[in-house]
């Protein structure tokens, strides 16, 4: 029997759908009847829903780790190739998220200039500290998606997870090229 089957979400469509249904419930809800605005409501501000916060807190976690992958090929040039997926899969993450979520959920701190950003002066250190970020990522992206409340939401912190720890893995493998910081 041939059944029709529906396109694959995207994780950027799943993300917008989440947040943005989250943000939408983030605009304004309107307070019981004042009986000193004669009997009309008042709406107030509503506090960010908890997806919106946590979606806020992921990107600050994600633009971390690129700027420290920035800061690591400004001093190591040469690693450019080996670091060309991770920071691709983070760059992509960080517009994602940043796309998705509105600005007032949370102030999310500037980005960390690469000057600011401490990297080994060996390269092959440079890229395993790079790994054991990831790993840390990895598992604050794991806890993320368990503490999201919408399922879409949960999958694409769940994928950002997973690419953090495959990252981690590759990183790991990656041969480093020989020569100085330049």
């Amino acid at each position: 029997m041939n059944v029709p089957h529906s396109p694959a979400l995207s994780r950027r469509a799943a993300l917008v759908a989440a947040v943005g249904t989250v943000a939408v419930g983030t605009a304004c809800t309107p307070d019981p009847v004042d009986p000193e605005a004669g009997g009309r409501s008042r709406e107030r501000a509503a506090e960010p829903l908890p997806d919106v916060t946590l979606a806020a807190t992921v990107v600050t976690d994600e633009q971390e780790l690129l700027d420290l992958i920035d800061a690591t090929l400004a001093r190591h040039p040469r690693l450019e190739r080996v670091l060309a997926d991770a920071r691709a899969a983070h760059a992509a993450h960080v517009t994602l998220l940043e796309d998705a979520a509105p600005e007032s959920a949370s102030p999310s701190p500037a980005p960390t200039a690469p000057g600011r950003v401490r990297v080994p002066d060996d390269a092959a250190r440079a890229v395993r500290a790079i790994a054991r970020r990831e790993d840390e990522l990895a598992l604050v992206d794991k806890r993320s998606a368990f503490a999201a409340e919408s399922g879409a939401f949960a999958r694409v912190l769940a994928s950002m997870a997973s690419s953090a720890a495959q990252q981690a893995v590759v990183l790991r493998a990656a041969t480093v090229p020989a020569g100085g910081a330049r």
